[in-house]
């Protein structure tokens, strides 16, 4: 239940007297303690020096794109590294006074190990560096964190000159070696191209060009020899007679086609006159003549038939001696002479496509080596061109190192004797002494209320059991009971007293040094 603060406070004091010796020891064990472990605590003195790291100067944009100043160390993370080696660690334990002692080899490695324990490194935004070391001894801390700023500088301004030393050699190294294979590639290539001289780029697209021309040619001069041909077969047929048969078989049709014509005349008259008209007789005696002349003209078709199909047959000197037949005889000849001339011209193709298949074997056989060559030659030249700008660049980083014109470290603040020490001090001691002192033990009596069984407060019997209270009576103490609790009290105040000039003793020979 929720009991109010007036009365859980009267009950607290009244707990607070009735345990008072207790209270009282418990109050002067825990302040002379902590005043006791302030005494012996030991000072420590935190000294610090501020590096600036300054990566941009006047010849960084005036060399931008030339050459990158080297970066040797990172900030934070490398600079504990380059801090914590044994150069420096050895050369601080020289100038910072820790082997005045002569420490054998074993204790300088205890005290490398707790100087870096006690030293921190730590970032203070982008271009800030802090180097603290905390001591005991103040003059010793300064000198500490002094030389561990100065030698970190002189190392890594060091690092970064051989840095850029070694990366230039390297990289000049490497230009060497690839230089060496540029020039046998070359040689390799040149050899190459001199031992086989059709090798050279866009010679298979022309060879490829070349074979389709000449194809083409052999199918325009085939259809040609083709159509030569066939206009030889005509001539020889119009010289042995094929053609007068045709031009007899034209006219016998013409006759026929005119017999048909009068027929059907003279069928028209009879309709309308008789047989002595005039018309009708004059019908009848062309029709006789044009049937006598069609006789003829058959007559005539089937001898021409039979001299052309007999070839032994002897051309009538009539006929040799007609300006038609001669003209036929000398076209025969032309085109004889030119079925010759196209029959060699595909011979000829023939053999230059032969000749240009076997040069695009070779072609394509060098082809390879020729690509493989030429692949190799344009790497290796590019890998060249880039380490030679590389290269340049490593020599103006290198020389940007070598006059301190590139990455540089300042002191921003030097490291001082530092006057008061650091972390927990005497009065700190003292006042935690004092303030424990009180409130551990008002602690404890205040759960031992909470957690004690028995029932203290009115207030529990009528709510929680449901029973009237009538009067409360409070203890009565003896006059010989009040004179030995004054007494009591009177030792207490005593001790509190000689406690209080204890912590002021104390502290007046901590404030002139004494202790």
């Amino acid at each position: 239940m929720n009991i109010p603060f007036e009365i859980l406070f009267n009950v607290i004091i009244g707990e607070c007297y009735k345990r008072r010796n207790i209270i009282f020891l418990l109050f002067a064990l825990i302040s002379l303690s902590l005043l006791l472990t302030g005494t012996i605590w030991p000072k420590k003195f935190n000294s610090f020096t501020i590096i600036h790291v300054d990566g941009t100067n006047i010849l960084q944009p005036l060399m931008a794109g030339a050459a990158e100043p080297t970066n040797a160390i990172d900030h934070v993370t490398n600079a504990r590294e380059i801090i914590f080696g044994e150069i420096i660690m050895d050369q601080v334990l020289i100038d910072a006074g820790w082997l005045k002692n002569n420490p054998d080899d074993i204790e300088k490695e205890k005290i490398k190990n707790d100087i870096k324990l006690r030293t921190k490194v730590n970032g203070l935004g982008d271009n800030l560096l802090s180097i603290s070391f905390l001591g005991s001894d103040p003059e010793r801390a300064y000198m500490t964190a002094k030389r561990l700023g100065e030698l970190f500088i002189e190392e890594g301004e060091k690092s970064k000159v051989e840095e850029s030393q070694s990366a230039y050699e390297f990289i000049k190294k490497q230009v060497d070696e690839y230089l060496t294979k540029l020039t046998n590639v070359e040689d390799e290539l040149r050899k190459f191209r001199t031992d086989n001289p059709d090798a050279r780029p866009g010679l298979e697209a022309e060879v490829s060009e070349r074979i389709s021309d000449l194809q083409q040619h052999i199918q325009q001069t085939q259809l040609q020899l083709s159509e030569t041909v066939t206009r030889k077969k005509s001539i020889e047929q119009q010289l042995s007679g094929e053609a007068a048969v045709t031009i007899s078989q034209t006219r016998e049709n013409q006759y026929r086609s005119r017999i048909s014509e009068a027929q059907q005349q003279l069928d028209n008259l009879r309709l309308d006159y008789t047989e002595t008209y005039p018309d009708i007789i004059r019908l009848k005696h062309q029709i006789e003549d044009m049937k006598e002349s069609l006789n003829q003209e058959i007559e005539r078709r089937q001898n021409a038939q039979a001299h052309s199909n007999n070839r032994n047959s002897i051309v009538d000197e009539g006929i040799t001696l007609n300006p038609l037949y001669q003209e036929l005889r000398s076209s025969l000849s032309t085109t004889e002479t030119e079925i010759a001339a196209l029959n060699e011209r595909i011979i000829d193709l023939n053999k230059l496509l032969d000749s240009e298949y076997e040069r695009a074997s070779n072609i394509y056989g060098g082809q390879a080596t020729l690509t493989k060559l030429t692949r190799n030659y344009q790497v290796n030249q590019e890998i060249y061109q880039d380490l030679l700008r590389r290269l340049e660049n490593a020599r103006v980083s290198k020389n940007l190192d070598e006059e301190r014109q590139g990455l540089t470290f300042r002191i921003q603040e030097p490291a001082k004797i530092a006057l008061l020490p650091t972390g927990l001090r005497f009065i700190h001691f003292a006042i935690a002494g004092m303030v424990l002192g009180v409130f551990i033990p008002l602690s404890l009596i205040y759960f031992l209320i909470q957690f004690d069984p028995r029932i203290r407060f009115s207030q529990i019997i009528v709510k929680d059991l449901g029973l009237p209270v009538l009067a409360e009576i409070y203890q009565i103490t003896s006059d010989t009971e009040i004179n030995n609790e004054k007494k009591n009290i009177m030792i207490i105040f005593i001790g509190v007293a000689v406690v209080l000039s204890i912590y002021g003793y104390v502290g007046w020979l901590k404030f002139i040094g004494q202790i």
